[in-house]
């Protein structure tokens, strides 16, 4: 396997920071970042065997800055320069050409962690990274260094600042006209000295209870809200959900859910179900966000409770209730045809009165004889 140095615009890069001052640290610091961007999706990386198409690793390369590192991290002030490099290998059997950037990292509303792509600018950190090279060809086995320059502005804010550097080649598909940008990155997260402020928010809860036909049967009660990183440094979260009925009457609760890290500014959508749930009317609790931040020793921060009350009518119920709202109905129309018809009598007995008056009985009226007898 051959190893190679990607040619750099400067010299090749010291493992040295240059002034102001550059506090590094390296190391194994959460998950590592090596992932198949695979039409959106986190695949981890493997170093195989040489296998046919694409493949190829990226990793840390090995520096005065550290070794076997998992991903890049820095502690640096504003203004500070820092010297690194970026190792890219080819484990297939065919030559391989790939571009190379670096990118802003954000945490999709999934909750995995994910870089813009390579017609999406980079905004933040992303413009810091000034690499060696942009498109490079490894013929099969050839590891490559590429040398890379982190600038941190004079006005950065303080806090964590994610980004990327990424590999990316497109290909085709067999029978496929579409092209698929095949991408594969190191995660490299630069925190700025300053104040740290690490700060998240629960917006958006809807609550929605699920029950059924059966009246001794239970139904579920479902969550949805989002958790918004507001502060500047990476966060993670504990999440619990609590229920009641009316008077405190059968409480649950869930278990503590463990939710995904949230980079800063980002937002993830987050669900709950407890299941076994009777439909007591009323239903009432909180949903509880315990934020820790990360990167901090894992200071636990103030915990976030978001109340919620709803209605929950079991079928059963809500059918007797109609019922009877139609047996009511149908005995209000029945009284008020009544009270019609009693209304009615009276004007039918003066009509029925007056025209006897004004049609005397044939019985008692004087009659004519048609055929008189004749006087003696």
């Amino acid at each position: 396997m051959t190893r190679t140095l990607a040619a750099a615009a400067a010299a090749a890069p010291s493992a040295t920071a240059r002034p102001p001052r550059a506090v590094l640290r390296a190391g194994a610091t959460s998950t590592a970042f090596a992932a198949l961007l695979l039409l959106g999706m986190l695949v981890p990386a493997t170093a195989a065997e040489a296998v046919e198409g694409p493949s190829w690793g990226v990793a840390p390369a090995d520096t005065a800055l550290g070794a076997n590192r998992a991903n890049f991290e820095y502690a640096l002030a504003p203004g500070a320069v820092v010297d690194d490099a970026f190792e890219v290998t080819n484990n297939g059997i065919t030559p391989l050409l790939l571009k190379v950037y670096a990118a802003d990292a954000f945490t999709t509303r999934e909750g995995t962690i994910d870089l813009l792509a390579g017609g999406e600018p980079s905004v933040d950190s992303g413009t810091w990274v000034t690499l060696g090279a942009s498109d490079i060809t490894l013929t099969p086995g050839q590891v490559m260094v590429i040398p890379f320059t982190i600038t941190v502005p004079q006005d950065a804010r303080p806090g964590d600042h994610p980004t990327g550097i990424v590999s990316s080649i497109l290909s085709t598909d067999a029978g496929a006209e579409v092209q698929v940008d095949r991408r594969l990155g190191s995660r490299m997260y630069i925190r700025v000295d300053g104040d740290l402020a690490p700060a998240a928010t629960v917006s958006g809860l809807t609550v929605d209870y699920s029950g059924s036909w059966n009246p001794l049967a239970v139904g579920a009660l479902d969550v949805s809200y989002t958790l918004s990183n507001t502060g500047n440094t990476r966060v993670t979260a504990l999440t619990n959900l609590t229920v009641e009925g009316p008077f405190g009457i059968a409480p649950a609760r869930t278990g503590d859910e463990q939710l995904p890290e949230v980079l800063p500014g980002s937002t993830i959508d987050v669900h709950q179900r407890i299941s076994g749930v009777a439909a007591l009317l009323w239903l009432s609790g909180a949903v509880t966000v315990l934020p820790t931040a990360v990167g901090l020793g894992a200071v636990p921060l103030d915990s976030v409770s978001t109340p919620y009350g709803m209605l929950a009518l079991p079928f059963w119920l809500l059918i007797l209730v109609l019922v009877l709202a139609l047996v009511v109905v149908g005995v209000l129309l029945a009284l008020r045809r009544r009270r019609r018809a009693r209304a009615a009598r009276p004007a039918r007995a003066v009509a029925f009165a007056s025209a006897s008056a004004s049609d005397p009985d044939p019985a008692t009226a004087p009659t004519s004889d048609p055929d008189p007898a004749p006087a003696p």
